[in-house]
């Protein structure tokens, strides 16, 4: 296992949402009222989950937002997917927005900063966000799901649906069936199911459309010809009275249609389209290249200054434009509308679509959208504009969700453009890299790519960037640590001074490197602290927060543990106020619980774990923290008197550490179980792990430390003295050397033991000694306490010959309880719980803990109302004395 996290692509980082994809478009002053589908809306919610599903045009998302106008009281949760919500990151960030309209979704939140995003546990956060809300029904919108198309995010919501809580209820509205077991939950009466045929209005309907909402005056004869004609398609009878409104002869255009409806569709919108003046239609044809638009951009694109008002009369004519927001500033073209505008732009004036998308490019770059300008610059056959967006970008999107989507759109560049702008070539081998893409397809890219270069100074930049992720390769897939390291100073020799991002990167590599291969920690600390420089120049606080979180183990291996706590606690302090994700606060954590078990501060220790537990449940798993976190737990189950929990844990490491498939993980969680073995005197698994030993390679590196302990255990167990003693002197050496303090304490406990069990027990004390200047110096209790009774037998004989204060501490820590009373321990408080708990103990009302943290009062109310439930107390003087008590508020 590496010493620090492998620096994972971090997701927790707010995104831009467009607000728009949060909200049900407004209704059009055409609307048909049709209480038939809104009652049975209304009826569905006893069911788990309704569909609306038919092609375009048939008012699935009016009929929806209908129900929506007159049902004022529900909570409802709205959600507009697009093409790029296949990314699960931001599919399930948009939820999290969308949820947070109607209550808190602390876990969700929280999973969306994990190192990993994986669907499924995304989903299992969701769903313990979703039992909080036990008091409200919910029901929660699913608007063009047609347009996801990735099966881990359907898999994710079949699990959803699954297990979801009787009180919440989902809406699917899409063009097609979602690819979901609707048979099963069909067969159980959990599904009710809106068609085509359902939608599709009635002759009264069509006449009341018709008629009252366009203004027409046709015979009954006449709408029932339509309606047949159109088969009641919403957006056909739409069409049809746009053009009967500008026809001397309705009978004759009523006569006319004929066929299926794409025909129909086509027939009509050529029919509007060809009725409106010329500079109407040359709007309307050049601003479809847009998926979305508003006065500013047409104005930009155009190079007008009228938009503002054509937008106004195009949806006053309810010409096909759909209001994306309540104040009417951001539109879009109805789908069938912007595909025909599309088509008749490519035959008038094919030439000049390039020069349009390069002006909405330099728009969208210009106010911060960067997927839609990158988008707009790959139409306009720009690849040098993409590139040079994207190395802007990166240093702002590293640690960021729309890290994924930017990755998707460089994709979409054939393997030449590719190979041509190493720009584009160094960013996709970084993002594969992280998301776990199969390297394979990494190292042919930076090969094809290195090709391409031409012998100039940005060449050797490029090679530096292609020589960090070459390095990181290394490292976390083929084990090479100094193949690795030799990479990443080549890397920093080729880089630019300038390039701070990829400078921290391949620092940070080095950093990890010179930690794992024991080069002594004083050089690894200063390697640490150059990449937090690095990186907080760059602007890239993720990973130097990492990076400090690794420090605070290499200041503990020095034997410094006060020092590494203080350190520790600033971070804590320092990420709570500056914000960071899930992973980050998980280390510190973890960190923080690992120093209070070694000054015996167990309470606190547990308290730290059940917040890092609660991190881990709500993140969806952070691996590198839970790999320490299921270590302690070992030992804490066991101190509690919890074999069969302790064995769990160690369990869990190994399955953990195998999913991983990092080797010296892998030997870490071995050793790890193999030391609960021990203490458990489980003598016949023991041995066996103990008989596979070989001297490590990497001996200085914790996992392998924690390996040559449990092997001068067994040697002690076998009798092979001479055997242990060398062993011992060997590693005593090499720690002292390269400063490894705490590992040198464990050495001189583990030999003092083997010369008590060979009946010296003057060497023992001698050896013991050194041990307890050590643990003095620096506040270690619980490395002496957890050898029991041959260390209190140890111990007694040194404080005979000698009154120690600190000796007396530890024999009279041997006769207090270890157990900690899991009841006397709160329930975990989420990050921002602990927010409002402190300005509560600062004594801010509601309303001013709401404007300090940007939050409405009614969620500010919710978090204090599961405060009040976590610390059992009912009022705010009481919730403040508690915290303190606790150590909450430090």
């Amino acid at each position: 296992m590496q010493s620090t996290s492998q620096f994972t692509l971090i997701t927790c980082m707010p995104i831009p949402i467009l607000q728009t994809k949060l909200h049900p478009p407004s209704l059009a002053d055409c609307f048909v009222p049709r209480p038939r589908l809104t009652e049975r809306i209304h009826t569905a919610l006893n069911n788990r989950l309704t569909i609306i599903a038919a092609p375009p045009g048939f008012g699935k998302t009016t009929v929806m937002a209908a129900w929506l106008a007159t049902n004022t009281s529900e909570n409802v949760a709205w959600y507009s997917l697009e093409e790029d919500d296949n990314d699960p990151i931001c599919f399930f960030t948009c939820i999290a927005a969308a949820l947070q309209t109607v209550a808190p979704v602390s876990a969700l939140e929280s999973a969306l900063g994990a190192a990993v995003a994986n669907p499924r546990e995304l989903t299992v956060a969701l769903l313990n966000d979703l039992f909080v809300f036990s008091d409200r029904s919910v029901v929660l919108v699913f608007d063009d799901y047609h347009h996801i198309t990735r099966q881990p995010i359907h898999d994710a919501l079949v699990y959803l649906i699954d297990h979801l809580p009787n009180n919440i209820h989902l809406v699917f509205i899409s063009r097609v069936d979602p690819p979901l077991p609707l048979g099963r939950w069909r067969v159980r009466g959990q599904l009710t199911e809106i068609r085509a045929d359902d939608l599709r209005f009635t002759e009264a309907e069509a006449a009341q459309f018709l008629n009252q909402t366009m203004g027409l005056s046709l015979s009954a004869e006449a709408i029932r010809t339509l309606e047949e004609r159109t088969e009641g398609w919403v957006a056909g009878l739409q069409l049809a009275a746009l053009s009967l409104q500008k026809s001397s002869n309705p009978g004759q255009i009523i006569a006319a249609f004929a066929g299926s409806n794409r025909y129909v569709a086509d027939y009509l919108t050529d029919e509007v389209l060809a009725r409106q003046p010329e500079s109407l239609r040359d709007f309307l044809l050049k601003t479809s290249i847009l998926e979305r638009f508003n006065a500013a951009l047409c104005n930009h694109l155009l190079q007008c200054v009228c938009s503002e008002s054509i937008l106004t009369d195009l949806e006053r004519a309810n010409l096909f434009i759909i209001p994306l927001d309540s104040d009417a500033n951001w539109y879009r073209y109805h789908h069938l509308f912007a595909d025909l505008l599309k088509r008749r732009l490519a035959q008038a004036n094919p030439a000049g679509i390039t020069d349009l998308h390069r002006r909405a490019a330099e728009w969208f770059e210009q106010n911060n959208f960067t997927l839609d300008a990158i988008r707009h610059w790959i139409a306009a056959d720009e690849p040098e504009r993409v590139a040079a967006l994207m190395e802007r970008t990166l240093s702002q999107s590293w640690g960021h969700a729309e890290l994924a989507g930017l990755m998707h759109r460089i994709e979409a560049l054939p393997d030449t453009v590719l190979a041509k702008y190493p720009i584009l070539s160094a960013f996709l081998g970084w993002t594969w890299l992280w998301l776990g893409y199969d390297n394979a397809r990494t190292l042919p890219l930076l090969e094809r790519a290195e090709r391409n270069l031409k012998d100039e100074p940005q060449a050797s930049y490029a090679r530096g960037r292609f020589q960090v992720i070459r390095s990181y390769i290394a490292r976390a897939v083929h084990n090479d640590a100094p193949h690795a390291w030799l990479l990443a100073e080549q890397a920093l020799q080729q880089l630019a001074e300038h390039d701070l991002l990829w400078r921290g990167f391949a620092q940070s590599n080095i950093a990890i490197v010179t930690h794992s291969m024991g080069l002594g920690l004083a050089q690894t600390e200063r390697a640490y602290n150059e990449a937090i420089r690095l990186c907080r120049a760059a602007g890239d606080p993720t990973t130097a927060w990492i990076a400090e979180c690794a420090r605070v183990q290499v200041v503990r291996e020095c034997g410094d543990l006060q020092r590494s706590m203080t350190l520790n606690r600033r971070l804590i302090d320092m990420i709570e106020r500056q914000g960071a994700p899930a992973l980050v606060r998980g280390w510190v954590h973890i960190n923080q619980a690992l120093g209070y078990y070694l000054i015996n501060d167990l309470k606190h220790a547990w308290l730290e774990v059940n917040m890092t537990q609660n991190l881990q449940t709500q993140s969806s798993g952070m691996p590198d923290v839970s790999l320490r976190l299921y270590a302690l737990l070992t030992r804490l189950e066991l101190l509690n008197g919890n074999e069969a929990a302790a064995r769990q844990a160690a369990d869990d490491l190994v399955t953990l550490a195998y999913r991983g498939g990092v080797t010296n993980a892998i030997d870490w969680a071995y050793a790890v179980r193999a030391e609960l073995m021990f203490r458990l005197k489980d003598w016949a698994a023991f041995d066996s792990y103990a008989r596979t030993y070989q001297p490590p390679q990497q001996p200085l590196f914790f996992p392998y430390r924690l390996q040559t302990l449990l092997q001068v255990r067994y040697l002690t167990r076998q009798k092979a003295w001479n055997e242990g003693r060398r062993l011992v002197a060997e590693q005593v050496r090499l720690a002292r050397e390269a400063g490894y303090v705490e590992y040198e304490m464990e050495l001189h406990i583990v030999s003092a033991l083997l010369e008590q069990k060979a009946g010296n027990p003057s060497v023992a004390m001698n050896m013991l000694g050194r041990a307890l200047e050590i643990g003095k110096a620096n506040g270690y209790v619980r490395i002496f306490l957890e050898e029991g009774e041959e260390m209190r037998h140890l111990l007694t004989q040194i404080h005979r010959l000698r009154r120690d204060d600190f000796v007396a501490e530890l024999l009279a820590a041997f006769g207090k309880p270890a157990q900690v009373v899991q009841s006397s321990l709160i329930e975990p408080l989420t990050e921002r719980e602990i927010e409002v708990l402190r300005l509560i103990a600062e004594g801010l009302s509601n309303p001013e803990i709401a404007e300090k943290l940007v939050l409405s009062v009614g969620t500010v109310k919710t978090h204090v109302k599961h405060i009040y439930g976590k610390l059992n107390v009912d009022d705010r003087v009481k919730a403040a004395g508690m915290a303190r008590e606790l150590g909450l508020l430090k």
